[in-house]
């Protein structure tokens, strides 16, 4: 992946490495606060591959996030089993402009695809969310930039509150 999805994707989602501060001669760690996890269910084809599990997801939301300057709405859901792993952030405009994704997946075949206007546009699609009691689905029809397809609904039982994080 590019620095810039990365940098993108680090920036919607939860913090996974712990930081280290010093303080005079003493090294202390802090850990990061743990994800709520709920129940998933993934039912993806991604470049062709099934990517089907049911268990355990983070699932977040923010009411006022903000991405390139753009205040949004924002769903964050990430799933990982064993060496496959999915995330997927949609990113809803307040001023009505259309949608935007970004969303990453690595497995048998690693791929990015990124909707976000002011980043590196990278494929295209639709994301979109059919909200149900605490949580909803995802429904998501999107190519990269080479033509991998991924289609497929993700559905969480719940959206968690978002952590804010600050970036560059």
């Amino acid at each position: 992946m590019t620095t810039r999805v990365l940098r993108t994707l680090c920036a919607t989602a939860v913090a996974f490495t712990a930081t280290a501060v010093l303080t005079g001669t003493a090294q202390v760690r802090r850990q990061p606060p743990e994800r709520d996890m709920v129940p998933t269910d993934v039912s993806l084809k991604v470049a062709g591959e099934p990517y089907s599990a049911k268990g355990q997801g983070s699932c977040t939301h923010a009411a006022q996030a903000s991405i390139y300057d753009v205040r949004s709405e924002m769903w964050t859901v990430r799933h990982e089993e064993g060496d496959r792993s999915i995330q997927v952030t949609l990113w809803k405009p307040a001023d009505g402009s259309p949608t935007m994704f970004t969303l990453a997946s690595s497995g048998k075949k690693s791929l990015t695809i990124s909707t976000v206007r002011g980043g590196q546009v990278s494929g295209s699609g639709t994301v979109t969310l059919a909200p149900s009691a605490k949580g909803g689905t995802l429904t998501i029809d999107a190519k990269t930039k080479t033509g991998d397809a991924v289609t497929g609904t993700i559905k969480c039982d719940a959206f968690t509150p978002a952590i804010a994080e600050g970036g560059n």
